[in-house]
C-alpha cells in the first residue's frame, strides 16, 4: 500500500505537493479506508479488478477520463490524471493494477 501512495505522490510532484482539483485523498489514511473510498461517486478500487478500477482509468485516460487527450476516448468528459502534469509511467500504473488484482494487500 505504501508503494501505491508513493506512486500517487510522485505523480503530483511529491508528498507535499498541493492537489487542487480533488485534494490529496490518498494521504494520511489507512489502506482499508482507501479501498472503501469513493471519489466523484465512483468506487476508487475494485479489489481483484485493477483494469476497471476508477483509480486506474484516469491515469490511463480511459473514459470517462481523457477529455484532454489529442484523440479522447468516446465518453470522455474529464481530463486524465494527474491534470496538467506528465502522465504516470505505464510501469507504475501496472504496479497499481497488480496491487488491486492481488486484492489490495496492506
Amino acid at each position: 500500500f505504501k508503494d501505491i501512495i508513493a506512486i500517487l505522490d510522485d505523480s503530483v510532484g511529491g508528498p507535499d505537493a498541493e492537489v487542487v482539483s480533488h485534494g490529496p485523498f490518498w494521504r494520511g489514511i489507512t489502506r482499508d479506508r482507501f479501498v472503501a473510498m469513493r471519489i466523484g461517486g465512483r468506487q476508487l478500487v475494485i479489489p481483484g479488478d485493477g483494469d476497471n478500477s476508477s483509480l486506474v482509468k484516469p491515469l490511463r485516460g480511459q473514459a470517462p477520463f481523457g477529455s484532454d487527450l489529442p484523440e479522447p476516448p468516446e465518453g470522455a468528459v474529464t481530463p486524465m490524471m494527474p491534470a496538467y502534469r506528465p502522465p504516470v509511467p505505464e510501469a507504475s500504473i501496472g504496479q497499481i493494477v497488480q496491487w488491486i488484482d492481488d486484492g489490495c494487500p496492506e
